[in-house]
């Protein structure tokens, strides 16, 4: 398989770069990348107490085990940026599951911690939970690019990004500048197009 080197200083050009063993690749992606993996985990860890781990130590973690697994090989269907934020959204997301599970079982709770609020479809729910295999990783991105490209309209692949990112109906209506209303609306839209996608 040829590997895309994209134009200089691009994420493509980045991502080849980094399968070639560069450090410096690694240094540009995270620094690309770094205040959206931070915002990411923190809304994915919104209204969960506080313990030994923060934010910022999820989105390491999860650079980390990204470019561990880019090192061995790893990922080579991952072609471009939108290939790469979908999957590091799935191993953010599920490192701060597993960060938030963590920290409720050692204060031993009785309630299972929620992670998840609102999410249009099963099949994504499925992604995020549990401590990402890269294999799983992979699959899950794919999973997520799949359904996103069934989708009609940008906005409504706008919507979808934003509740795989933690972001509330709330929230997303600000960013797509439309009412709350029209926001649940086109979700059970998403909702059905999936649900006939599966038929």
């Amino acid at each position: 398989m040829t590997i895309p080197t994209g134009e200089a200083g691009s994420v493509t050009y980045w991502l080849a770069q980094l399968r070639l063993g560069h450090a410096t690749a690694a240094q540009k992606l995270w620094e690309r990348y770094y205040e959206q993996l931070v915002r990411l985990a923190q809304k994915r860890m919104s209204g969960l107490p506080r313990g030994v781990e923060d934010e910022e130590d999820v989105a390491q973690s999860a650079f980390a085990t990204f470019c561990g697994s880019i090192a061995k090989g790893r990922f080579p269907q991952l072609q471009d940026r939108y290939d790469l934020w979908h999957l590091l959204v799935v191993i953010t997301a599920r490192k701060a599951a597993s960060s938030a599970r963590r920290e409720s079982s050692q204060k031993r709770r009785g309630t299972k911690t929620r992670v998840m609020q609102n999410f249009p479809s099963s099949q994504l729910e499925q992604i995020v939970g549990d401590e990402p295999s890269p294999d799983f990783a992979l699959e899950a991105a794919e999973t997520v690019r799949d359904l996103l490209n069934s989708l009609p309209t940008s906005v409504l692949r706008t919507i979808v990004l934003s509740k795989l990112e933690g972001y509330t109906n709330d929230e997303i209506a600000h960013r797509v500048g439309c009412s709350l209303r029209t926001i649940e609306r086109r979700l059970q839209v998403i909702r059905e197009l999936w649900q006939n996608k599966g038929n």
